[in-house]
Parts: C-alpha cells; structure tokens; sequence
C-alpha cells in the first residue's frame, strides 16, 4: 500500500489515513492490523450500543452480565461517538459561517 510507513516493528497506516475525521487519539495511533477486521469482531456490541443509544433496548438486556471488557468498550464507543458529533457540530458550524 501506498500510505504504508515502516518502522522497526514493521510495517503500518497512521490513524489519521484510516479514519480522517477520527480524534487526536486515534490521529497518532500506528494500525498494524485491518481495522474492519477487528470491527467485525465488535460488530454485535456496536449494535447493543447503537440501539441503547436510539432508546430501543438498553445493553443489560442484551448482555445480562457484562464483563469489565465490555463495559470498557461501551465507554470508549460512547466516547468517541461522543467525540465525532462534537467535530461534526464544530464543522458545520464553520461551514456555515464561511458560507454566509
């Protein structure tokens, strides 16, 4: 791949190139790995939060006993969510002014 650096670890993507909206966070991380790979992995946990976020089923009622791990990606899921509409709501609030 074009975009791919190497370092003494081998070869990787910096974040920013794999998600350009993503946060400064994410922006420096190295991506040794497929990142939909392992988003697959996290598929049914995207979507419990996704529909206790749209109210339509609380997580505790999809995962009855959840785990320290599952918690931890809830709480990351949330905020990077949370992350994401705040640029979004900052963007279209520069667009806007711009385009007056």
């Amino acid at each position: 791949m074009p975009q791919a650096q190497k370092d003494e670890q081998g070869l990787f993507i910096a974040g920013y190139r794999i998600a350009p909206d993503c946060g400064e966070a994410f922006s420096e991380l190295k991506v040794r790995a497929c990142p939909i790979a392992q988003a697959n992995k996290l598929a049914s946990i995207i979507q419990a939060y996704q529909r206790h976020r749209a109210g339509l089923a609380k997580i505790i009622h999809t995962y009855p006993n959840p785990s320290c791990a599952l918690l931890e990606a809830v709480d990351v899921l949330h905020s990077n969510t949370e992350e994401a509409q705040y640029r979004a709501q900052e963007r279209a609030m520069k667009e806007a002014k711009h385009g007056s």
